[in-house]
């Protein structure tokens, strides 16, 4: 066994690390982030980053593993306005599950907040 890289702290098991993420079509994120933490778990600190700008980061241990992100699909830079990822246009928030040791279990919390889409799973090994 490896060690992946620093600051990561994994060991590379030949299991691929599954990053997926959601989107939310809606204009505002409203009350989102309290019904994602309710059905994931989790509890959230805002975050500001020149990167993300305004964003969410679940916080301590979540029951489902993994890092969660909360973000707008809007972001701004000195060259101007970009999408996150523009093969989504349509939703202006991603949630990003990133290395869950339960993507399925994530999916099937989610699947009680609708409004919520499955957009994309990648699988790295």
């Amino acid at each position: 066994m490896v060690l992946t890289g620093p600051g990561l702290n994994e060991w590379k098991t030949g299991v691929p690390f599954i990053y997926d993420v959601y989107g939310l079509a809606e204009p505002t994120l409203g009350n989102e982030p309290a019904l994602l933490a309710e059905v994931l778990g989790v509890t959230w600190e805002q975050r500001r980053s020149d990167y993300r700008g305004e964003y969410f980061q679940a916080q301590g241990p979540s029951p489902i593993g993994g890092r969660l992100v909360l973000q707008s699909n809007d972001l701004r830079d000195e060259t101007g306005d970009y999408l996150q990822l523009p093969d989504f246009p349509d939703h202006r928030f991603l949630l990003f599950v990133n290395k869950s040791q339960q993507p399925d279990e994530v999916r099937q919390r989610l699947a009680g907040l609708p409004q919520w889409a499955f957009l994309r799973r990648r699988e790295l090994d």
